[in-house]
């Protein structure tokens, strides 16, 4: 399986002052993106969308940091984190449709998958409308669930006794 992120920029993005910062945004994500392509060779779905989630979620967790910094426009950072948060949702719904051997410890990683792509939304949002606050807050929230998504995972693929 491949994935990678696109980016759309709407056309209201188009300033020459902003093209600089989003390169510099673009080549901070760029080893994320390869983690992420060369993370998706193993057989279990479980762990080829929790290993994309992860990278993801640091992503997201970058481009939030560089808006908050004013290292990233808002159109692109907003843009940015909505595409996250739709790869966090999407890798929340496969895992739930996963052949669980433990349907508890599967809904636990499905839970921090969508916890994780709420945060995404919640931090694009902030950056729309400008609220820095909210999208520090958001950021947290982000942390908070890589966190949780890491104790899943582990709890996941720990041996069943």
């Amino acid at each position: 399986m491949v994935a990678g992120f696109i980016f759309m920029i709407s056309s209201d993005c188009n300033e020459g002052k902003m093209v600089g910062p989003v390169i510099r945004l673009s080549r901070a994500c760029l080893p994320l993106l390869l983690l992420a392509l060369t993370s998706c060779s193993s057989s279990d779905t479980a762990e080829q969308q929790t290993e994309l989630a992860s990278s993801t979620a640091q992503a997201a967790a970058m481009v939030t940091d560089a808006w908050l910094s004013g290292a990233a426009p808002s159109c692109y950072a907003s843009s940015a984190l909505l595409s996250f948060a739709e790869t966090l949702a999407d890798a929340a719904r496969q895992v739930q449709s996963a052949s669980p051997s433990d349907p508890a410890r599967r809904d636990a990683l499905s839970t921090a998958l969508s916890r994780l792509s709420n945060a995404a939304n919640q931090a694009a949002s902030a950056v729309k409308t400008e609220h820095h606050a909210q999208a520090d807050q958001a950021q947290q929230e982000l942390r908070a669930a890589q966190g949780d998504l890491a104790k899943a995972y582990s709890e996941y693929f720990a041996p069943q006794r």
